[in-house]
């Protein structure tokens, strides 16, 4: 006879499996931080362009003290959402 709790803990296994590949790929695709050169450089655009759209909040900006870092992917995500 199959024990009900083992068949459980099977599929939280599982399931805990499913979730740490489901994290690991999107983690790893969804995080690249850059500079605001790097960004600039990326869209073909100026640096007061950049300083605007941060305003606007067009574009999400990460501040750490002085300086300002963006996730790529995020800035992608939020120009192309503009466009739409």
């Amino acid at each position: 006879m199959i024990n009900p709790f083992d068949e459980i803990l099977e599929k939280i296994d599982g399931l805990e499996q499913k979730f740490i590949a489901i994290n690991s790929n999107t983690t790893s695709a969804s995080i690249e931080i850059i500079n605001r050169d790097e960004l600039c450089r990326r869209l073909g655009i100026t640096e007061p362009t950049v300083i605007r759209y941060e305003k606007k909040k067009k574009i999400p900006a990460i501040r750490i003290g002085s300086s300002v870092r963006y996730n790529w992917p995020a800035v992608v995500s939020a120009l192309e959402n503009e466009k739409a």
